[in-house]
């Protein structure tokens, strides 16, 4: 068997020594679900070097990505907008709470840029000419680059904040609320 280059530590799906991120950890449940929304966005923007010369594969690529985010990225979103910021913002200063504020615009405006990429991806596979594949790698570029700075502000922000202002029991509440969202009838 030939031997395989092992991916980057931040792509990795499995990190040695880290904490197990469940549901009942919900905050590092969160922070993993970053890594793994960023796994998804580097698979739309690699899929547009393959899309001309393997675009069934791309295409399942593209479609395995966003099946990922319209479910799990949009829990995610919801897990965030109805169960921590609510129970963050008590505890903020009004300069925190117009930070919570602009993480949920930019929550807006990556949903916004996503649901082009969706548009673009469809052209693509609908007729996969080398004028439908740029603007699609533009776009997947575009929105990478949108939650690469919308994830780092959560992850050295609004995760510090919370695991430095929440308590046991809002900790507890959020993973209830996380594990019900989870089991409703989708």
């Amino acid at each position: 068997m030939p031997y395989r280059r092992p991916r980057p530590y931040a792509e990795s799906m499995i990190q040695i020594g880290a904490k197990p991120a469940t549901i009942d950890t919900p905050i590092e449940h969160l922070e993993a679900c970053h890594r793994r929304i960023e796994q998804r966005l580097e698979t739309l923007v690699r899929a547009a070097d393959y899309l001309a010369a393997d675009s069934v594969r791309a295409a399942q690529a593209i479609d395995q990505s966003f099946h990922f985010l319209d479910t799990s990225g949009v829990m995610h979103t919801a897990d965030e907008e109805e169960s921590l910021f609510p129970r963050l913002e008590p505890l903020l200063s009004r300069a925190e709470i117009e930070f919570v504020d602009s993480l949920e615009a930019q929550h807006r405006e990556i949903e916004t840029a996503y649901a082009e990429l969706k548009t673009r991806a469809a052209a693509v596979s609908a007729e996969p000419v080398s004028e439908q594949v740029e603007p699609y790698r533009e776009c997947a570029e575009r929105l990478r680059g949108m939650y690469r700075r919308h994830i780092q502000a959560e992850d050295e922000v609004l995760m510090a904040l919370a695991k430095r202002l929440l308590g046991g029991k809002e900790i507890e509440q959020i993973a209830e609320e996380m594990k019900s969202r989870r089991a409703a009838p989708a």
